[in-house]
């Protein structure tokens, strides 16, 4: 049988122009191949735009990278996982949200972060926190709409051995009559409105020591069977509550804070006929008892600080701190670095408890223009460097190692730059 025979690459003509058509035919398939595929595809999209068979809606959620198991089950598991319930740093993230809304006075979106924080049950300590800021802001809101209480001293200081006379006042913010009606006679199981009272005393010595000491009282607004208390809109109804002398405390070297505040516990609480539940905190007052013939040192207190450092008078120095107003805090401060750096080791612990008292008086303000002065001071007097160390970290709060360098270190890093005050609290 005869086979035709391939022509060889030696047999192909040799003419240009044949070439060249061949050239021209093996383009115009491969543009026809091109031109199908894009068809076909255009026909595709063109079905799917009509909503035919194979037509792919658009998503916007993002892509679920799963734990391998299929259908929802697998999405559960896959969420369980990644929940912020397993996760502190979400529920922080939560709290503080809130108290960033809190503070700008966004209390409804504060609440309305809460509440869905709280409804996912947080584990501890997170529940405790989120459930005492959401407490908070509705103590805050019923002190702005309805009822505000509070103690105030009907003398901001008295002398030592003196009787301490405060006064409660409940004072009714709303546009409606607060009543605070008492139970009926005879009825069991049902207290009163209470006031539940709470004292505290502190004594600052010139030995720079701290003596704290609380005490408790409960006080009935009412008995039971008696007409209920009426505060009209805008109107204060007063309880006056006296601190007798020997339960205000001895003569001591030094000023002594007498505290009062506590808790509003009604029982029957209505404004304008309807109830509420609500426990309200008693904004605390505060009276300072002094040493007798304090009176002077009130004029200029600045004045009898460096009296008191010259004469070498710790008490007068710790009693004189009390009246310094905010706007020469930083005069009271170049006095007790010099008292610490050049004055007599007499004034060495009293001076401490001026620094003390002022940060209290102080906190959150910034901390430079305190701190200034101390450090100042530890390059005139290193002899004195212990001394002047220990008085800038009482003021700060701050711990380093007793070497002046580190602390003039700290004052340019750290004190200009808006560092605050801390909180007692804080410290």
């Amino acid at each position: 049988m005869h086979r035709p025979q391939l022509p060889t690459c030696s047999a192909w003509p040799r003419s240009p122009g044949y070439a060249a058509v061949l050239l021209l035919l093996v383009l115009l398939l491969l543009v026809g191949g091109l031109l199908g595929a894009c068809a076909n595809t255009n026909d595709e999209n063109a079905g799917n735009a009509e909503g035919g068979e194979g037509a792919v809606s658009p998503s916007f959620a993002p892509i679920e990278f799963g734990t391998g198991m299929a259908g929802a089950q697998g999405r559960d598991e896959f969420q369980e996982k990644r929940g912020p319930g397993r996760d502190d740093a979400g529920w922080g993230e939560k709290l503080a949200l809130a108290q960033r809304y809190a503070a700008g006075g966004y209390d409804a979106a504060a609440r309305q972060v809460l509440d869905g924080a709280i409804a996912q049950g947080p584990p501890a300590p997170w529940g405790d926190r989120l459930r005492g800021l959401r407490q908070s802001l509705v103590i805050r809101r019923a002190e702005e709409v309805l009822l505000r209480v509070e103690a105030r001293g009907m003398k901001d200081y008295v002398p030592f051995e003196t009787a301490v006379d405060f006064v409660i006042r409940l004072r009714n913010v709303s546009d409606k009559v607060v009543t605070l009606h008492a139970p009926a006679a005879g009825v069991e199981g049902v207290s009163p409105s209470a006031l539940l009272l709470e004292m505290k005393r502190r004594d600052r010595d010139i030995h720079a020591t701290q003596l704290s000491r609380s005490w408790n009282l409960t006080v009935y607004l009412h008995q039971c069977g008696e007409p209920p208390i009426r505060i009209p809109p805008g109107a204060v109804h007063e309880l006056p509550v006296r601190i007798p002398a020997e339960a205000a405390g001895p003569v001591i070297a030094g000023v002594r804070t007498l505290e009062l505040g506590g808790t509003l516990r009604p029982t029957d609480l209505r404004k304008g006929g309807e109830g509420r539940r609500v426990t309200l905190p008693i904004r605390p007052g505060r009276v300072m008892a002094l040493p007798r013939g304090f009176e002077p040192l009130v004029n200029d207190p600045l004045a009898s600080i460096t009296t008191a450092i010259d004469t070498v008078a710790p008490a007068h120095l710790l009693v004189a701190t009390e009246f310094v107003p905010p706007s020469r805090r930083p005069e009271a401060m170049q006095a007790f670095a010099r008292a610490l750096g050049s004055g007599h080791p007499a004034l060495y612990r009293a001076t401490l408890g001026g620094i003390d008292l002022l940060r209290e008086r102080a906190a959150g303000q910034p901390v430079g223009p305190l701190a200034g002065p101390l450090v100042e001071e530890l390059a005139r007097s290193p002899g004195r460097a212990d001394a002047l160390m220990e008085g800038l970290s009482t003021l700060t709060g701050v711990r380093l190692a007793p070497d002046a360098r580190l602390w003039q270190d700290w004052y340019r890093r750290d004190a200009n730059r808006r560092r605050a005050i801390p909180a007692p609290e804080n410290r």
